[in-house]
């Protein structure tokens, strides 16, 4: 059932708004108060006014959060006793959306995930970020304005491919980098442990400047010096800009109420169905807290839905009701007359588990329940043209740390076009999760620094974590590794932690998916600390 409003029931619509304007001045005071205590990199170089505004201003906001603490109670109280009746999610759809049979029934397709990081500025402020209600505006106008391209002035158009100078990371001095950086930190610096030692010749390496290899183009690199690199039958770019066409988008991190409205409002300009706060309210799941931060949007109307929590998390993970989100698209209709789907799921699984094996019993889940979604809702007169699953799985292919994740027997059900095999990834791969403490330097501060900076292996291995996890934490994003002099001195496992997949199951339809370009893109430079990743397939139904 595709539920379009968060409660069936007009009285518990009715409370529930009223829980959430009377938790709304403590939620406000308290969310001010913390944002005192937490600076964001690009805010040191004015440190002393805020440690000034927080030693002055932050009594007065706890003031007010305990003066409106009994009004905080009440409202948490009708929080908890309606959140139980809520529905798992909210499915809406905009009357100007255009029919599949208007769209007609394509073979290529385009679906992307990404990670936003639209929390709480309090919560937010720990990833480097703030202002997610202006970042979901921006994060909304961009991806909709990469599906407008034609609306573009010449100019800009021309702006956008010119490519940017100043490519290298700056190099660093006693842990702080020099060069007119905004936004300096004082964040550690570290020499990389394990990999190759730095004055051996790199097994793999990208072309600092070049275009990333396509299918017409070979590696000449070997690996070992003597086993050569397969090419690929497909290409793999950085991309500044979303694939034009853009078909599906599923996004992680999106908690915070008022920006996801936002967000909402803007993707439903291109995407004309979204599948938004879903989630289950209760002590067990999420302490009565944050939903599962899934959003899902279409081009193509919605025909079923489903949401299942995680029954295993830990630390930070147990205030929110992560899972997955399983869905049933309606694509059009063959020449035959029998209707067309396609399945995509999207989650985002425990982060930072640390020794816990968490992230297995996940799978172990995740398993299940794509399984039991897809046999209860395929049908028997139906043609399923793809199967996908994607989203943020917090571990990466190489990571010593994660062997039991990446070996996990779902792992191989779908097809990585990344991996080589578990435990290696392919030459051409690069990571997906920045550096949080580099975030707001000058380099990366635009979709064309960004995208330039993810063709250096140098600038990879200053702003992108290294698949060499033994323990996943938050230290290991505080910090940052010496960068070589030389791009045939950085080690492999530089800038590789790959956490955001793109995934589809060989044998999950008659449509013989063949990939045809698989892209990272640049465009939210600055909005998010992952980099989106698109993967372009074909089908053979039509």
């Amino acid at each position: 059932m595709l539920h379009t409003a968060p409660f069936s029931s007009p009285l518990l619509s009715i409370l529930h708004l009223l829980s959430s304007w009377l938790l709304l001045p403590g939620y406000l005071s308290f969310n001010s108060l913390m944002c005192g205590f937490r600076l964001l990199s690009a805010e040191f170089p004015w440190q002393h006014w805020f440690i000034a505004r927080t030693v002055f201003v932050s009594p007065l906001f706890a003031l007010l959060m305990i003066l409106t603490s009994p009004l905080s109670a009440l409202g948490w109280t009708l929080r908890m006793m309606t959140s139980p009746f809520r529905n798992p999610f909210v499915y809406c759809s905009s009357p100007k959306a255009s029919s599949p049979d208007e769209i007609g029934l394509k073979t290529k397709f385009s679906i992307c995930t990404t990670n936003l990081c639209l929390l709480p500025d309090a919560c937010a402020r720990f990833n480097n970020l703030s202002d997610g209600y202006w970042r979901a505006g921006e994060i909304a106008s961009r991806i909709v304005a990469s599906q407008r391209r034609d609306t573009r002035t010449p100019s800009s158009a021309h702006n956008s491919s010119k490519r940017p100078e100043n490519l290298t990371p700056p190099s660093a001095q006693n842990g702080r980098p020099n060069g007119g950086i905004h936004g300096e930190t004082p964040y550690n610096l570290r020499s990389r442990k394990g990999g190759r030692p730095a004055h051996q010749p790199p097994r793999y390496a990208l072309p600092p400047d070049g275009p990333i290899p396509t299918r017409r183009e070979q590696f000449t690199h070997t690996v070992d010096g003597s086993v050569p690199v397969e090419r690929e039958q497909f290409s793999h770019t950085v991309e500044s800009q979303f694939p034009e066409d853009l078909d599906f988008l599923c996004c992680q991190e999106v908690f915070d109420q008022d920006a996801t409205r936002r967000l909402v409002a803007g993707l439903r300009q291109h995407f004309g169905h979204v599948i938004y706060d879903p989630g289950r309210w209760s002590w067990s799941t999420n302490l009565w807290a944050f939903h599962s931060g899934l959003l899902f949007a279409s081009r193509y109307p919605v025909l079923s839905a489903e949401y299942q929590p995680f029954s295993a998390a830990r630390k930070q993970d147990r205030w929110a009701a992560k899972g997955a989100l399983m869905v049933k698209v309606f694509l059009g209709r063959t020449r035959d007359g029998q209707d067309a789907v396609g399945y995509i799921t999207t989650t985002h699984m425990q982060s930072y588990q640390g020794p816990f094996e968490i992230l297995p019993r996940q799978l172990d889940e995740l398993t299940t329940w794509t399984e039991d979604f897809w046999r209860r809702t395929l049908g028997d007169d139906v043609i399923q043209v793809f199967d996908i699953l994607c989203g943020d799985f917090n571990f990466d292919n190489m990571s010593p740390g994660e062997k039991t994740a990446r070996e996990h027997p779902l792992m191989e059900k779908y097809v990585d076009v990344c991996k080589d095999a578990p435990g290696r990834d392919k030459p051409w791969t690069i990571g997906t999760e920045l550096r949080q403490c580099t975030f707001w330097e000058s380099s990366i501060s635009t979709p064309e620094k960004l995208r330039a900076a993810l063709r250096s292996r140098r600038a990879q291995a200053r702003y992108l974590l290294d698949c060499d996890v033994t323990d996943a934490n938050m230290d290991m994003v505080w910090s940052v590794p010496e960068v070589p002099g030389e791009e045939a001195e950085v080690p492999a496992i530089a800038g590789r932690r790959r956490i955001d997949y793109v995934m589809y199951r060989s044998d999950g339809g008659r449509g013989d998916v063949s990939v045809e370009k698989y892209s990272l893109v640049t465009q939210l430079a600055r909005l998010t600390d992952h980099i989106p990743v698109c993967l372009t397939f074909n089908t053979a139904v039509s």
